[in-house]
């Protein structure tokens, strides 16, 4: 309470003073006054405030006591139950709150608001209940100061709840703690949980890191239906299905990195209008917070990239300039022998140097194929990012305009289905770059529970498809083979002038986690 402070306290005993003051003058206008009577409030109060002041509780506690029966006496001397002195004598009642709690406090209220009347009305000859229809007016001083001290209740309770929240939002040290341990998205829901007054909240991210553990089935379907059903704006109510097709009403507030690129959404089940301007404020306190800790883990994550295709760089061009150049001055060396051998020696030994330059060349190739691989982006990325990495890189320096849009979301999938895919979508990239004269390339990958589902589609000049030779110098007998090795479909579509279409579906394993 603020009597508990310095300040506050000092604010009370002046507020006491001209209470008293107040009270004293106003009598005095219609009534004589003693001076003895003046002298001797005025002496009590000075003593009164400065046994406030002092630090000893009991000495705080007998004055406050000492107090109450000294007002009692100044009404007696003021004109009883219609004494001015009566608001002064009830607001020195406060500093009982210092030592009981608000149940105990309202019970000493009422407790002194009944045995005042009962005192004074033992003094007249008027019956207590006919005394006490004479001066109602005392029950109304009574009902508003009970109803001051219960607004001021309710309004410390809800300051404090509130505060508590905002310790909770600003506590740096268990969150750092609590998040490592539970992972800062578990941990941001239960915090806004709290503070929202323990209303659902789900956080669903685009796109989660690997130091991040993997969303719920629940953030995973909440996430794909905003994907597909992005929200109309920054800030909304809305209806959504849930899971189990039941409709409910959410607050959603669309996640923004520093770049204003989404990175997901917060969902809070709520009405239009229920969430109040503090409980938006801790939403936002709470969401630069995560926003943070996603910046900083992008860049660590750009920074870990970097480092790592330097890395690989830096051994690709080691092994290109030291093994893979000794592997060809070997077959070099292989090819001159061959052509040196004696007549005589040439038929028994050209089998075992030819065997020797064949292996070498093997060789050669395979280590060229390991270089290609550790330059590729594939390796060190997730498919998605992957395909947008080469959609960038293969039309750079073109006209066409790519564009790529995922359609669901996996945790995981075998590594041969990811490199199918890659490698259509590189093989058909490159076609529309060379031969499709396009202006725009579109790219959907669709995955489900079933089933992955590739559609590249352009508006270039289009082709003519064979069925003698599919593949023709498109390479499209490549990309068949490729799908169909994993169980896959493919189909060509193409029209002179209107471009063309490249379907292709590829089973899952249903072992695998999709939501």
């Amino acid at each position: 309470m603020f009597l508990q402070r310095k300040t506050g306290l000092y604010v009370f005993l002046a507020f006491r003073w001209a209470l008293l003051l107040i009270g004293l003058f106003m009598y005095a206008k219609h009534n004589p006054v003693t001076p003895e009577l003046v002298l001797t409030a005025v002496l009590f109060q000075t003593i009164y405030s400065f046994a406030q002041i002092r630090n000893s509780k009991k000495i705080r506690l007998l004055t406050a006591i000492i107090d109450v029966c000294f007002s009692m006496y100044l009404i007696s001397q003021t004109g009883g139950l219609s004494s001015p002195i009566l608001i002064y004598s009830f607001v020195g009642l406060i500093t009982f709150k210092r030592f009981v709690t608000w149940n105990a406090y309202y019970s000493i209220i009422l407790l002194y608001s009944l045995l005042v009347p009962l005192l004074f009305s033992s003094a007249v000859s008027l019956s207590r209940y006919g005394y006490m229809i004479k001066h109602f007016n005392y029950f109304i001083v009574v009902l508003i100061f009970l109803l001051s001290m219960g607004l001021t209740h309710y309004g410390i309770k809800v300051i404090r709840q509130e505060y508590r929240k905002l310790m909770m939002v600003y506590a740096s040290s268990s969150y750092t703690a609590s998040a490592k341990m539970q992972g800062i998205i578990p941990y941001s829901e239960g915090v806004l949980k709290k503070v929202l007054d323990d209303r659902e909240v789900i956080l669903c991210l685009a796109s989660v890191s690997d130091s991040e553990k993997p969303q719920s089935w629940r953030q995973t379907y909440y996430t794909n239906y905003l994907i597909q059903n992005r929200p109309y704006s920054f800030k909304v109510y809305a209806d959504v299905p849930s899971p189990t097709g039941e409709v409910l009403k959410f607050y959603i507030e669309t996640l923004k990195d520093r770049q204003g690129t989404i990175y997901g959404w917060l969902l809070v089940q709520a009405d239009k209008d229920e969430l109040t301007v503090l409980h938006k404020l801790y939403i936002h306190f709470i969401l630069i917070r995560l926003e943070a800790d996603q910046f900083v883990k992008g860049e660590l994550a750009h920074a870990a990239e970097t480092a790592v295709a330097k890395e690989r760089d830096s051994i690709a061009q080691n092994i290109h300039d030291g093994i893979a150049q000794e592997l060809f001055f070997i077959s070099i060396q292989l090819f001159q022998l061959k052509q040196s051998l004696p007549a005589d020696t040439r038929e028994q030994t050209l089998p075992f140097v030819i065997e020797v330059e064949k292996k070498v060349k093997e060789s050669h190739r395979d280590i060229r194929q390991f270089i290609i691989e550790l330059k590729d982006e594939k390796r060190k990325i997730n498919l998605h990012h992957a395909i947008e990495k080469l959609l960038q890189r293969v039309t750079e320096r073109t006209e066409v305009k790519p564009t790529f849009e995922k359609i669901g979301w996996i945790a995981h999938e075998q590594l041969q289905i990811e490199e199918a895919i890659y490698h259509l979508v590189e093989e058909a990239a490159n076609n529309v770059i060379k031969h499709a004269q396009a202006k725009h390339i579109y790219v959907q990958i669709e995955v489900t529970s079933v089933q992955w589902a590739v559609t590249i589609r352009d508006d270039g000049i289009g082709m003519t498809l064979s069925k003698g030779n599919p593949g023709g110098r498109y390479g499209l007998g490549g990309m068949e083979s490729r799908i169909k090795s994993l169980n896959g479909a493919i189909s060509f579509h193409s029209e002179p002038g209107k471009g063309t279409t490249i379907t292709a579906y590829i089973p899952r394993e249903r072992s695998m986690a999709y939501v």
